[in-house]
């Protein structure tokens, strides 16, 4: 078991409030703070891909885990978390208590797959299905757009002319598969859209050998992906892209803001906003999907399946 004394910038404020309520005494006593807290937790297998995480740290505290392969997290002394597929996972719990933060990393085992987890109903198995399953920028107007909120397109959004202006982004194809490795596979064709900021910087279509520096992690490649059900702006879940230069749709677009000169982070998480199955009986599925920005602002996408 190894135990990490790190400072966990999100939970500063929490930290500093607990310090200020308890850390110190009455005027006249010495000021003192509580021994660094030693976090513990215990993990029961519920079967069917889920697990009980029970945070058993010997001192008050607040609770925050990390499963390390996806970077779901959650909060709580008490957590059930589903990660659908058999196997050993490494958690994080992170804790703030009086003496301080400090973290513990444990490997946890799931005994079994959870049965349902492919069904059309569940936001993993509509976009994963039981094996694979390909989408594409949905080829319609509003295909991608930006604005205040998700699925806003009050600043900018795609016109029906961009299907054929901006083909080279709407040939490529997303593939996910459904596995324990939650694999992610990105094809651009060959070509992208440079849109200004890409490649030559031009405002058509260019050759993928155009990607240099930075950007050329946004060229096609294998990545991960992990699904979190429940979650986000809609509660439909939230869509997790693992790998520097994962994405779907425009690349700048990231957690927190907009970056030209290439990735920023090692995963972009994804609301989803909408799942629509058979759209008008013509046997293709919708996916809408949303990263906010900065301040209100929103990229959102809409992906249809091959």
């Amino acid at each position: 078991m190894k135990i990490n004394y790190r400072i966990k910038s999100s939970l500063i404020a929490i930290l500093m409030g607990t310090m200020l309520l308890h850390g110190c005494k009455i005027e006249g006593e010495d000021l003192q703070l509580k021994p660094i807290p030693q976090p513990n937790f215990e993990a029961v297998d519920l079967g069917e891909g889920k697990v009980r995480l029970i945070n058993t740290t010997n001192t008050p505290s607040i609770a925050q885990w990390t499963i390390i392969s996806s970077g779901q997290t959650f909060s709580g002394d008490t957590v059930d978390a589903n990660l659908i597929f058999a196997g050993d996972y490494e958690v994080e719990l992170s804790i703030v208590a009086q003496g301080g933060m400090s973290s513990v990393t444990k490997p946890i085992s799931i005994s079994e797959n959870d049965p349902e987890a492919c069904s059309d109903a569940r936001a993993l198995g509509f976009i994963a299905g039981c094996d694979t399953k390909t989408w594409k920028l949905n080829p319609e107007a509003g295909a991608f757009k930006v604005g205040p909120g998700p699925n806003n397109g009050e600043w900018w959004s795609s016109g029906p002319g961009d299907v054929d202006g901006r083909s080279c982004e709407f040939n490529d194809e997303f593939t996910f598969s459904f596995n324990a490795e939650g694999t992610f596979v990105y094809d651009n064709k060959g070509d992208y859209f440079a849109d200004g900021y890409l490649g030559n910087q031009s405002t058509g279509c260019e050759p993928a050998t155009n990607l240099t520096g930075e950007q050329k992690l946004w060229d096609s490649g294998t990545f991960s992906f992990a699904v979190t059900e429940g979650t986000g702006v809609n509660k439909l879940g939230q869509l997790r892209l693992l790998g520097k230069g994962a994405h779907i749709g425009v690349k700048k677009a990231h957690n927190g803001g907009e970056t030209p000169t290439g990735p920023v982070n090692d995963y972009i998480l994804y609301d989803i906003l909408a799942m629509e199955k058979n759209v008008n009986g013509e046997g293709y599925d919708l996916l809408t999907i949303g990263v906010p920005i900065s301040g209100d602002g929103w990229w959102t996408f809409t992906l249809r399946s091959n």
